[in-house]
């Protein structure tokens, strides 16, 4: 019971640290990873299939400001805190027209699932299943990738060191960051294909994309206490619209052309960005 009660005084006594911050402005790289269309083409029931893909996308580069984004700040209670306030966030689109990517997958009677793996020029994985008939097909799948993405940013911060006392080892003051993060991005797809002719159908697809998925703190150097601060604001994500079709030139060759709508939501405003993707892809 002693050394109970001596351990819970001595986490009163320590109290614990907290380190946030505000960020006023911030400008973001993003990633734009290619549309998942599926596979496009009707294939053997009972088969494994290999197909390797070869992209090129040309389209809108710009930077996409995103407004009416606000810090949600930080209540102490007591002693000094960071009020709620507007951000000025902008996404850096970054430039990476080709990519090239494996897809393995594997068809039971009507049933069609497998991945992809893609280099653009980092790696992501993409998992898809759905049903592969004669008159088309339709499906789901995720991705997860890496990248490595630069930020710099701008703003008020707080530091405690006992969260327990009022301003007990307080700093509170303004920073200006650039780093380079290791970033994971992620996307959700439905997707669907019909199969005009056995040589030529028609693509659609529509997605889900977050292109910084797990940041929730950033780091602060330029300060009097060096640390990953935590944030509260949400990193805006994008949805997309995919068109275009795909000719089956010879025995393993196919082409794919297709248009992508992207949509950035921002509280305050809507962003749209426009993309041509071409791939040739060979099957077997």
């Amino acid at each position: 019971m002693r050394i109970a009660f001596l351990i819970i005084l001595l986490i009163l006594l320590y109290g614990c640290s907290v380190y946030e911050a505000n960020v006023s402005k911030g400008r973001f790289d993003v990633d734009l990873p290619e549309p998942f269309w599926g596979q496009g083409v009707w294939v053997m029931p009972n088969t494994v299939y290999f197909k390797g893909n070869v992209a090129y996308s040309i389209g809108d580069k710009e930077t996409i400001p995103l407004d009416g984004l606000e810090n949600e700040g930080y209540d102490r209670r007591f002693g000094k805190s960071l009020p709620k306030e507007r951000a000025e966030f902008e996404y850096r689109l970054k430039e990476n027209p080709f990519s090239g990517s494996l897809d393995v997958f594997v068809k039971r009677w009507v049933f069609l699932g497998g991945g992809r793996v893609e280099v653009d020029p980092y790696p992501s994985v993409t998992l898809f299943a759905g049903l592969n008939s004669l008159v088309g097909e339709f499906g789901v799948g995720t991705r997860l990738g890496y990248s490595k993405d630069k930020a710099a940013y701008s703003g008020k911060y707080l530091s405690v060191r006992n969260e327990l006392y009022i301003d007990d080892v307080v700093f509170m003051g303004e920073f200006e960051e650039t780093h380079s993060y290791n970033n994971a991005n992620f996307g959700l797809y439905a997707y669907s294909s019909l199969f005009v002719t056995e040589h030529f159908s028609l693509n659609f697809s529509t997605g889900f994309y977050q292109p910084w998925l797990f940041t929730n703190s950033l780091y602060l150097e330029n300060v009097e206490i060096p640390e990953d601060y935590d944030i509260t604001i949400d990193f805006p994500y994008f949805l997309s619209q995919y068109a275009g079709a795909t000719v089956f030139l010879f025995d393993h060759v196919l082409l794919n052309v297709g248009e992508t709508f992207y949509l950035t939501h921002s509280p305050a405003s809507v962003k749209n960005i426009w993309r041509t993707h071409f791939s040739v892809s060979y099957m077997y």
